[in-house]
Protein backbone atom coordinates (compact mmCIF):
# COMPACT_ATOMS: atom_id res chain seq x y z
CA UNK A 1 0.00 0.00 0.00
CA UNK A 2 2.90 2.54 0.96
CA UNK A 3 4.75 1.52 -2.12
CA UNK A 4 1.54 2.49 -4.39
CA UNK A 5 0.62 5.66 -2.51
CA UNK A 6 4.13 6.74 -3.01
CA UNK A 7 4.15 5.71 -6.77
CA UNK A 8 0.61 7.81 -6.89
CA UNK A 9 2.26 10.88 -4.95
CA UNK A 10 5.21 10.82 -8.02
CA UNK A 11 2.51 10.23 -11.02
CA UNK A 12 0.12 13.53 -9.32
CA UNK A 13 3.71 15.95 -9.32
CA UNK A 14 4.76 14.71 -12.71
CA UNK A 15 1.10 15.60 -13.95
CA UNK A 16 1.43 18.46 -12.62
CA UNK A 17 4.52 19.64 -13.88
CA UNK A 18 3.47 18.26 -17.19
CA UNK A 19 0.49 20.61 -16.83
CA UNK A 20 2.16 23.65 -15.37
CA UNK A 21 4.67 23.47 -19.01
CA UNK A 22 2.07 23.05 -21.32
CA UNK A 23 0.02 26.38 -19.19
CA UNK A 24 3.32 28.34 -19.13
CA UNK A 25 5.41 27.07 -22.10
CA UNK A 26 6.18 30.15 -24.41
CA UNK A 27 3.19 30.15 -27.38
CA UNK A 28 3.91 29.56 -30.83
CA UNK A 29 3.39 32.72 -32.07
CA UNK A 30 2.28 33.29 -35.38
CA UNK A 31 4.58 35.26 -37.98
CA UNK A 32 1.67 38.07 -38.56
CA UNK A 33 2.28 39.00 -34.07
CA UNK A 34 5.35 37.42 -33.56
CA UNK A 35 6.51 41.32 -33.65
CA UNK A 36 3.92 42.41 -31.37
CA UNK A 37 6.29 45.65 -29.57
CA UNK A 38 6.84 45.82 -25.82
CA UNK A 39 5.78 49.56 -26.03
CA UNK A 40 6.99 49.65 -22.14
CA UNK A 41 10.73 49.87 -22.02
CA UNK A 42 10.21 51.30 -25.49
CA UNK A 43 8.93 54.36 -23.39
CA UNK A 44 11.65 54.45 -21.50
CA UNK A 45 13.60 55.39 -24.37
CA UNK A 46 11.81 57.59 -25.83
CA UNK A 47 9.79 59.61 -23.16
CA UNK A 48 7.78 61.56 -25.69
CA UNK A 49 6.56 58.54 -27.43
CA UNK A 50 2.85 58.67 -28.11
CA UNK A 51 2.26 55.99 -30.82
CA UNK A 52 4.31 52.98 -32.40
CA UNK A 53 4.09 52.20 -36.28
CA UNK A 54 5.66 49.13 -37.73
CA UNK A 55 7.21 49.55 -41.14
CA UNK A 56 8.47 46.42 -43.18
CA UNK A 57 8.56 42.52 -42.54
CA UNK A 58 10.83 43.03 -39.65
CA UNK A 59 10.30 43.53 -35.93
CA UNK A 60 11.08 47.57 -36.70
CA UNK A 61 8.71 50.54 -35.40
CA UNK A 62 8.76 54.19 -36.30
CA UNK A 63 7.92 56.38 -33.09
CA UNK A 64 5.88 59.18 -32.57
CA UNK A 65 5.11 61.85 -30.43
CA UNK A 66 1.46 63.35 -29.79
CA UNK A 67 2.20 66.00 -32.56
CA UNK A 68 2.34 62.59 -34.99
CA UNK A 69 6.21 63.59 -35.23
CA UNK A 70 8.90 60.89 -36.19
CA UNK A 71 10.71 61.21 -32.90
CA UNK A 72 12.98 57.99 -34.06
CA UNK A 73 12.80 54.10 -34.45
CA UNK A 74 12.71 50.70 -32.44
CA UNK A 75 13.91 47.36 -33.23
CA UNK A 76 12.56 44.47 -31.28
CA UNK A 77 13.93 41.03 -33.30
CA UNK A 78 12.94 37.86 -31.65
CA UNK A 79 15.61 35.35 -30.58
CA UNK A 80 16.49 32.84 -33.13
CA UNK A 81 18.60 29.53 -32.91
CA UNK A 82 21.70 31.56 -32.99
CA UNK A 83 20.81 33.28 -29.87
CA UNK A 84 22.39 33.01 -26.68
CA UNK A 85 19.62 32.97 -23.63
CA UNK A 86 19.93 34.75 -20.01
CA UNK A 87 20.26 33.33 -16.85
CA UNK A 88 16.40 33.45 -16.61
CA UNK A 89 15.67 32.44 -20.30
CA UNK A 90 15.09 33.64 -23.44
CA UNK A 91 15.36 37.53 -23.71
CA UNK A 92 14.01 40.34 -25.67
CA UNK A 93 16.17 43.65 -26.34
CA UNK A 94 14.30 47.21 -27.33
CA UNK A 95 17.23 48.80 -29.21
CA UNK A 96 16.00 52.39 -29.67
CA UNK A 97 17.57 54.73 -32.85
CA UNK A 98 17.09 58.59 -32.76
CA UNK A 99 16.42 60.13 -36.45
CA UNK A 100 20.39 60.94 -36.72
CA UNK A 101 21.03 57.05 -36.80
CA UNK A 102 22.70 57.32 -33.34
CA UNK A 103 21.60 54.74 -30.46
CA UNK A 104 18.96 56.18 -28.37
CA UNK A 105 19.15 53.42 -25.79
CA UNK A 106 19.41 50.25 -25.01
CA UNK A 107 15.91 48.12 -22.70
CA UNK A 108 14.96 44.48 -21.64
CA UNK A 109 11.52 43.28 -23.37
CA UNK A 110 9.90 40.40 -23.03
CA UNK A 111 12.65 38.12 -20.53
CA UNK A 112 12.39 35.52 -17.60
CA UNK A 113 15.01 37.47 -15.47
CA UNK A 114 14.32 38.55 -11.81
CA UNK A 115 13.79 42.34 -10.66
CA UNK A 116 16.96 42.27 -8.83
CA UNK A 117 19.22 41.39 -11.96
CA UNK A 118 17.59 43.92 -13.79
CA UNK A 119 18.07 46.53 -11.53
CA UNK A 120 21.66 45.33 -10.79
CA UNK A 121 22.63 45.82 -14.52
CA UNK A 122 20.65 49.42 -14.73
CA UNK A 123 22.45 50.59 -11.88
CA UNK A 124 25.84 49.41 -13.72
CA UNK A 125 24.74 51.74 -16.36
CA UNK A 126 25.25 48.51 -18.64
CA UNK A 127 22.33 49.45 -20.94
CA UNK A 128 23.80 53.30 -21.91
CA UNK A 129 27.02 51.63 -23.19
CA UNK A 130 25.94 51.79 -26.82
CA UNK A 131 24.16 55.50 -26.62
CA UNK A 132 25.38 57.95 -29.25
CA UNK A 133 26.81 55.14 -30.96
CA UNK A 134 25.86 54.19 -34.77
CA UNK A 135 24.39 51.43 -35.86
CA UNK A 136 27.86 50.24 -37.54
CA UNK A 137 29.68 51.19 -34.06
CA UNK A 138 27.40 49.91 -32.01
CA UNK A 139 26.31 46.19 -33.85
CA UNK A 140 30.11 45.23 -32.91
CA UNK A 141 30.87 47.25 -30.14
CA UNK A 142 32.78 45.31 -27.39
CA UNK A 143 30.77 45.94 -24.52
CA UNK A 144 32.10 44.30 -21.39
CA UNK A 145 29.58 42.27 -19.41
CA UNK A 146 28.68 43.06 -16.07
CA UNK A 147 30.57 40.72 -12.98
CA UNK A 148 28.18 38.44 -11.46
CA UNK A 149 25.83 38.73 -14.21
CA UNK A 150 28.21 37.41 -16.99
CA UNK A 151 25.47 35.16 -18.74
CA UNK A 152 22.43 37.39 -18.80
CA UNK A 153 24.73 40.57 -19.85
CA UNK A 154 26.33 38.40 -22.76
CA UNK A 155 22.61 37.36 -23.74
CA UNK A 156 21.81 40.90 -24.00
CA UNK A 157 24.74 41.46 -26.10
CA UNK A 158 23.80 38.99 -28.42
CA UNK A 159 20.45 40.34 -28.66
CA UNK A 160 21.87 43.92 -29.36
CA UNK A 161 24.10 42.77 -32.28
CA UNK A 162 20.97 40.37 -33.63
CA UNK A 163 18.68 43.72 -33.80
CA UNK A 164 21.43 45.61 -35.40
CA UNK A 165 22.46 43.39 -37.66
CA UNK A 166 19.15 42.66 -39.00
CA UNK A 167 18.59 46.61 -39.37
CA UNK A 168 21.45 47.34 -40.83
CA UNK A 169 22.09 44.28 -43.31
CA UNK A 170 25.51 43.38 -42.18
CA UNK A 171 26.33 39.87 -41.26
CA UNK A 172 27.61 40.34 -37.54
CA UNK A 173 28.04 37.13 -35.74
CA UNK A 174 26.29 37.83 -31.96
CA UNK A 175 28.45 36.58 -29.21
CA UNK A 176 27.72 32.82 -28.65
CA UNK A 177 30.69 31.77 -26.27
CA UNK A 178 29.02 29.89 -22.68
CA UNK A 179 29.99 32.17 -20.35
CA UNK A 180 30.30 29.21 -17.88
CA UNK A 181 34.10 28.59 -17.72
CA UNK A 182 35.37 25.25 -18.46
CA UNK A 183 36.95 24.79 -15.01
CA UNK A 184 33.89 25.53 -13.23
CA UNK A 185 31.64 23.05 -15.31
CA UNK A 186 34.47 20.33 -14.80
CA UNK A 187 34.62 21.49 -11.01
CA UNK A 188 30.90 21.13 -10.66
CA UNK A 189 30.74 17.52 -12.05
CA UNK A 190 33.73 16.57 -9.90
CA UNK A 191 31.61 17.98 -6.76
CA UNK A 192 28.84 15.86 -8.16
CA UNK A 193 30.74 12.70 -8.59
CA UNK A 194 31.87 12.71 -4.68
CA UNK A 195 28.45 13.75 -3.60
CA UNK A 196 27.53 10.69 -5.07
CA UNK A 197 30.14 8.73 -3.33
CA UNK A 198 29.19 10.34 -0.06
CA UNK A 199 25.63 9.83 -0.51
CA UNK A 200 26.37 5.29 -1.07
CA UNK A 201 29.05 5.69 1.44
CA UNK A 202 28.38 8.19 4.06
CA UNK A 203 30.56 6.40 6.63
CA UNK A 204 33.33 6.28 4.76
CA UNK A 205 33.07 10.09 3.81
CA UNK A 206 31.87 11.04 7.35
CA UNK A 207 35.01 12.61 8.06
CA UNK A 208 35.46 14.87 5.05
CA UNK A 209 31.92 16.50 5.33
CA UNK A 210 32.71 19.61 6.53
CA UNK A 211 34.85 19.85 3.87
CA UNK A 212 32.19 18.50 1.70
CA UNK A 213 29.66 21.40 2.68
CA UNK A 214 32.88 24.65 2.33
CA UNK A 215 32.88 23.17 -1.25
CA UNK A 216 28.89 22.74 -2.13
CA UNK A 217 29.03 26.52 -0.18
CA UNK A 218 31.58 27.92 -1.98
CA UNK A 219 31.57 26.17 -5.82
CA UNK A 220 27.91 26.09 -6.04
CA UNK A 221 26.65 28.44 -4.21
CA UNK A 222 28.93 31.82 -4.30
CA UNK A 223 30.56 30.86 -7.91
CA UNK A 224 28.46 28.47 -9.88
CA UNK A 225 25.01 29.85 -8.84
CA UNK A 226 23.65 26.04 -8.76
CA UNK A 227 21.09 25.68 -6.90
CA UNK A 228 17.91 24.32 -7.30
CA UNK A 229 14.89 26.32 -7.07
CA UNK A 230 11.25 27.51 -7.79
CA UNK A 231 12.50 30.34 -9.51
CA UNK A 232 14.77 27.95 -11.80
CA UNK A 233 11.85 25.35 -12.48
CA UNK A 234 9.60 28.38 -13.87
CA UNK A 235 12.23 29.52 -16.03
CA UNK A 236 13.06 26.12 -17.45
CA UNK A 237 9.21 25.60 -18.15
CA UNK A 238 8.56 28.47 -19.47
CA UNK A 239 11.47 28.53 -22.25
CA UNK A 240 11.62 24.64 -22.16
CA UNK A 241 15.77 25.44 -22.02
CA UNK A 242 17.81 24.32 -19.11
CA UNK A 243 21.15 24.17 -19.57
CA UNK A 244 23.55 21.03 -18.98
CA UNK A 245 25.05 21.63 -15.33
CA UNK A 246 21.45 22.28 -14.15
CA UNK A 247 20.15 19.11 -16.51
CA UNK A 248 22.26 16.51 -14.67
CA UNK A 249 21.93 18.28 -11.35
CA UNK A 250 17.90 17.75 -11.54
CA UNK A 251 17.84 14.54 -12.54
CA UNK A 252 20.31 13.10 -9.89
CA UNK A 253 17.54 14.98 -7.36
CA UNK A 254 14.66 13.57 -8.81
CA UNK A 255 16.12 10.08 -10.51
CA UNK A 256 18.00 8.81 -6.59
CA UNK A 257 15.00 9.18 -4.31
CA UNK A 258 12.79 6.74 -6.71
CA UNK A 259 15.83 4.60 -6.86
CA UNK A 260 17.01 4.34 -3.36
CA UNK A 261 13.79 5.84 -1.19
CA UNK A 262 16.13 8.71 -0.04
CA UNK A 263 16.66 12.23 -0.57
CA UNK A 264 20.30 13.16 -2.24
CA UNK A 265 20.23 16.67 -3.42
CA UNK A 266 19.30 18.12 -0.14
CA UNK A 267 22.13 16.54 2.03
CA UNK A 268 24.77 16.30 -0.11
CA UNK A 269 24.28 18.80 -3.16
CA UNK A 270 22.14 22.01 -1.97
CA UNK A 271 24.17 24.64 -1.14
CA UNK A 272 22.40 26.78 0.77
CA UNK A 273 21.84 23.09 3.11
CA UNK A 274 25.61 23.21 3.73
CA UNK A 275 25.04 26.77 4.57
CA UNK A 276 22.79 26.38 7.21
CA UNK A 277 24.61 23.09 8.11
CA UNK A 278 27.93 24.26 8.74
CA UNK A 279 27.13 27.06 11.62
CA UNK A 280 25.20 24.34 13.15
CA UNK A 281 28.27 22.35 13.47
CA UNK A 282 29.30 25.28 15.74
CA UNK A 283 28.59 23.52 19.82
CA UNK A 284 25.44 25.26 20.78
CA UNK A 285 22.14 24.29 22.48
CA UNK A 286 19.72 22.75 19.49
CA UNK A 287 16.18 23.32 19.74
CA UNK A 288 14.61 19.67 19.41
CA UNK A 289 10.69 19.27 18.04
CA UNK A 290 8.38 16.79 19.25
CA UNK A 291 7.17 14.22 16.25
CA UNK A 292 3.75 15.71 16.63
CA UNK A 293 4.75 19.48 15.62
CA UNK A 294 6.93 18.19 12.95
CA UNK A 295 3.74 16.15 11.47
CA UNK A 296 2.16 19.57 11.59
CA UNK A 297 5.75 20.76 9.85
CA UNK A 298 4.80 18.52 7.25
CA UNK A 299 1.41 19.53 6.47
CA UNK A 300 2.48 23.12 6.17
CA UNK A 301 5.06 22.16 3.86
CA UNK A 302 2.66 20.34 1.37
CA UNK A 303 0.37 22.96 1.88
CA UNK A 304 3.37 26.13 1.38
CA UNK A 305 4.52 24.12 -1.61
CA UNK A 306 0.96 23.90 -3.17
CA UNK A 307 0.35 27.69 -2.87
CA UNK A 308 3.70 28.54 -4.39
CA UNK A 309 3.01 25.81 -7.60
CA UNK A 310 -0.16 27.85 -8.18
CA UNK A 311 1.35 31.25 -7.98
CA UNK A 312 4.30 30.05 -10.34
CA UNK A 313 1.64 28.65 -12.49
CA UNK A 314 -1.02 31.72 -12.25
CA UNK A 315 1.73 34.16 -13.23
CA UNK A 316 0.99 35.81 -9.68
CA UNK A 317 4.84 36.38 -8.82
CA UNK A 318 7.20 36.82 -11.67
CA UNK A 319 10.19 36.34 -9.53
CA UNK A 320 10.11 33.41 -7.30
CA UNK A 321 13.12 34.46 -5.72
CA UNK A 322 11.24 36.03 -3.41
CA UNK A 323 9.99 32.92 -1.30
CA UNK A 324 13.57 31.15 -1.22
CA UNK A 325 16.83 32.18 -0.26
CA UNK A 326 18.82 30.38 -3.09
CA UNK A 327 19.22 33.76 -5.11
CA UNK A 328 21.32 35.35 -2.24
CA UNK A 329 24.63 33.74 -3.22
CA UNK A 330 24.89 35.89 -6.04
CA UNK A 331 23.75 38.72 -3.40
CA UNK A 332 24.94 41.65 -6.36
CA UNK A 333 21.80 40.69 -8.00
CA UNK A 334 19.70 39.29 -5.53
CA UNK A 335 16.13 40.79 -4.24
CA UNK A 336 16.29 42.11 -0.89
CA UNK A 337 13.73 39.20 0.44
CA UNK A 338 15.82 36.54 -0.69
CA UNK A 339 19.02 38.05 1.31
CA UNK A 340 16.98 38.75 4.49
CA UNK A 341 15.23 35.17 4.02
CA UNK A 342 19.03 33.39 4.20
CA UNK A 343 20.40 35.45 6.77
CA UNK A 344 17.52 35.02 9.48
CA UNK A 345 17.94 31.10 8.66
CA UNK A 346 21.43 31.33 8.87
CA UNK A 347 21.69 32.93 11.98
CA UNK A 348 18.34 30.58 13.47
CA UNK A 349 21.07 27.65 12.34
CA UNK A 350 22.90 28.17 14.57
CA UNK A 351 20.43 26.81 16.91
CA UNK A 352 18.09 24.61 14.91
CA UNK A 353 19.20 22.20 12.49
CA UNK A 354 18.53 23.02 8.82
CA UNK A 355 15.61 25.27 9.77
CA UNK A 356 15.15 26.09 6.29
CA UNK A 357 15.23 22.75 4.84
CA UNK A 358 12.88 21.63 7.77
CA UNK A 359 10.41 24.11 7.85
CA UNK A 360 9.28 25.62 4.85
CA UNK A 361 11.63 24.72 1.00
CA UNK A 362 8.96 24.02 -1.11
CA UNK A 363 12.14 22.60 -3.72
CA UNK A 364 12.51 19.90 -0.56
CA UNK A 365 9.23 19.35 -0.22
CA UNK A 366 9.12 18.31 -3.58
CA UNK A 367 12.31 16.81 -3.97
CA UNK A 368 11.19 14.17 -0.49
CA UNK A 369 7.86 13.33 -2.55
CA UNK A 370 10.01 11.21 -4.81
CA UNK A 371 11.31 9.62 -1.46
CA UNK A 372 9.68 6.45 0.23
CA UNK A 373 9.27 8.59 3.65
CA UNK A 374 7.68 12.26 2.73
CA UNK A 375 8.77 13.44 5.64
CA UNK A 376 11.02 16.41 7.41
CA UNK A 377 14.89 16.56 5.80
CA UNK A 378 17.10 16.38 8.20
Amino acid sequence: MKKFFRIFRILIVAAAFAAAFFIMKEPVRQSEDSCSLDTEPAKKIFAEAESFKKIGKECFYDVFDKNSENIGRVLYTEPDESSIGGFGGSLRVVVGILPDGKIAGIELGENYESYGFIERVRDEGFFKKWNGLSVEEAAKADVDTVSGATMSTTAIKSMVALNLSKYSGMKIAANQQDSTPLWLKIAVFLILAYSLFAFFFPQETAKFRILHLIILAVILGFIGGSALSFESFKNWLTTGNIALVPAVILCCALILPIVSGRNFYCTFLCPFGAMQELPGKIPLPKKSFPPKFMKGVTVFKTILLVLIYAAMVSGLFTDLTVFEPFSAFKFETSALPSLIIAAVFLIISLFVNRPWCRFFCPTGTLINIFAKKNGEEI
